[in-house]
């Protein structure tokens, strides 16, 4: 069945807007220049799928699945993407903007060339991942976790720290916090500097 097909059908049944039950799940596939814009993929399944410079403005991704999955120069914005599985994925030249994740697990991904900003992540855990050539702009990280991950010339900048850790992490000498800002026991500590934060993140 033609993707879009697939993708109407679904989206009509998610929004309750047909009565025909419809699930959508794709597996080691390749997609290739697809806007899903105007689609829901709430509860979908993109399992080791292969997308290629694909579209996911202001697509509803909570609950989905985008395990094993690799993002080669996607576009991810104003994205709700809660209690979602985005394990073992590759995120390579791919932006993510405007995006709210809650008790999503990015374990043992990769973010390669990424600039994700304007979000917030809570409860997320990206362990065991690797980081390369990132910067993180104007995030929240609330009780997220970075532990075991590796880095490679990654910048927070203007990004906010809460019950977050970096532990046991690689070459946390090439992350750079900027005009960043951390909450300790209740207590908001601003004009810290990439040193100060990392003693207390780790």
């Amino acid at each position: 069945m033609d993707i879009y097909i697939q993708l109407k059908k679904y989206t009509e049944f998610s929004m309750g807007q047909s009565n025909e039950v419809c699930e959508l799940i794709y597996q080691d596939t390749f997609i290739n220049g697809i806007v899903f814009t105007g689609y829901d993929l709430n509860n979908s399944s993109f399992l080791e799928v292969v997308f290629n410079s694909c579209d996911f403005s202001n697509v509803y991704l909570s609950g989905a699945s985008i395990c094993g999955s690799t993002f080669n120069e996607c576009i991810f914005l104003k994205n709700t993407f809660r209690k979602g599985k985005a394990d073992y994925s590759i995120f390579n030249s791919t932006n993510l903007g405007e995006l709210d994740s809650f008790r999503t697990s990015f374990y043992e991904s990769q973010f390669l060339n990424v600039i994700l900003k304007d979000s917030k992540l809570e409860r997320c855990y990206l362990d065991e991942s690797i980081f390369s050539n990132v910067k993180f702009e104007n995030v929240k990280f609330l009780s997220s976790t970075f532990n075991n991950s590796t880095f490679k010339n990654v910048h927070f900048i203007n990004c906010h720290f809460e019950d977050s850790t970096f532990q046991n992490v690689t070459n946390f000498h090439e992350v750079h916090f900027v005009d960043s800002s951390i909450t300790i026991d209740g207590e908001l500590k601003n004009g810290l500097s990439s040193n100060e934060i990392k003693a207390f993140l780790e």
